[in-house]
């Protein structure tokens, strides 16, 4: 489980969060809202150990985050971000490359055959639509071997049947690993759980 302890976070003109607490389930996915500038990717960037909280803490697994490594951090979770920038023009297949297959989880195949990466396969990263993007971005970060997926707007450049699958997707993992998932055109009742900022 990750806990969430009376967490305060402010960026220089505004506070984000103020005393938060919240927790997500081990297994299951839960649905993360609420309006622009509430804190969802703040809160995604602060779980994922980017950002560090100005007080309150981050308990994942009975682990205190801020006392994590970057390599303990990466065993434990997985993020994939609401905009990947790539900016190097690597196939597909390089980009997967960079899991290595010892570090894969054992739906890393489902992952690739859902989002239809290896129809990407030999393409360059750079010439992908948005959509085709996202998927490789998404993809990367299903495919590594993780407790928890932390998904920030996986469903927004998706057209309808990439949308479905992507859902059908993550029911599939939420039954063996803890998700959070920021999206703003989710069915609901497709989620265990639903925080709202």
């Amino acid at each position: 489980m990750i806990e969430i302890k009376n967490l305060s976070f402010s960026r220089p003109t505004k506070e984000i969060f103020g005393g938060l607490s919240t927790s997500i389930n081990s297994t299951g996915a839960t649905l993360l809202t609420g309006a622009n500038g509430a804190g969802k990717t703040t809160l995604i960037n602060l779980i994922g150990g980017v950002l560090k909280p100005d007080s309150g803490k981050i308990i994942i697994d009975g682990l205190d985050l801020s006392t994590l490594t970057t390599k303990e951090q990466s065993r434990i979770r997985a993020v994939a971000p609401q905009r990947r920038i790539f900016d190097l023009a690597f196939s597909v297949t390089q980009i997967l490359g960079l899991i290595p297959h010892a570090l894969r989880a054992s739906h890393s195949q489902e992952v690739i055959d859902a989002f239809e990466l290896d129809a990407l396969a030999d393409l360059k990263i750079t010439e992908l639509s948005l959509g085709q993007q996202q998927r490789v971005s998404v993809g990367l970060a299903l495919i590594q071997e993780a407790s928890y997926y932390l998904l920030d707007e996986p469903l927004s450049a998706q057209d309808s049947s990439h949308h479905d699958r992507t859902l059908d997707l993550l029911t599939m993992v939420a039954k063996e690993h803890g998700l959070l998932v920021v999206a703003h055109n989710a069915d609901a009742s497709r989620f265990q759980a639903h925080i709202c900022l």
